[in-house]
């Protein structure tokens, strides 16, 4: 249990989630809450009305999907096999809040759902994450 919370709060300490501003906020049974503050840094080129980047997007859903992984009894290691991120709508000035949830889980493979809201509750993006795990 001890290695599990470690490689949680790893997760937020990882440069490249710091860089994001990455912050867990909730993680349990195979469902993980990841909150992305808003920066201007993550924007695309048109100034400060541009929308978020996909690619902070994309990285948002990965990091709930490994935090969710990382929330069930049967993982001691995990990586990224497969993301698919599907873009509905356009974020621009909001925080943005990822919800993943096991979908189901082996003792190799686990499937994880995400769904990426702003701060008015509008989906900017849904992801389809697999994992190998052990």
């Amino acid at each position: 249990m001890a290695a599990r919370k470690e490689n949680l709060d790893s997760l937020e300490r990882a440069p490249f989630s710091a860089l994001l501003g990455l912050r867990i906020e909730s993680r349990s049974n195979g469902t993980a809450v990841v909150r992305m503050p808003f920066a201007p840094t993550l924007l695309n080129d048109g100034g400060p009305q541009a929308p978020i980047h996909g690619g902070a997007i994309a990285s948002l859903a990965d990091v709930a999907a490994c935090a969710a992984v990382w929330s069930i009894d049967a993982t001691t290691r995990s990586a990224t096999i497969s993301m698919t991120v599907n873009y509905t709508g356009m974020a621009s000035q909001s925080a943005l809040v990822a919800l993943a949830t096991v979908r189901r889980h082996g003792k190799r493979l686990a499937s994880v759902n995400v769904e990426i809201r702003d701060e008015a509750d509008a989906l900017i993006a849904d992801a389809l994450v697999t994992y190998k795990i052990a």
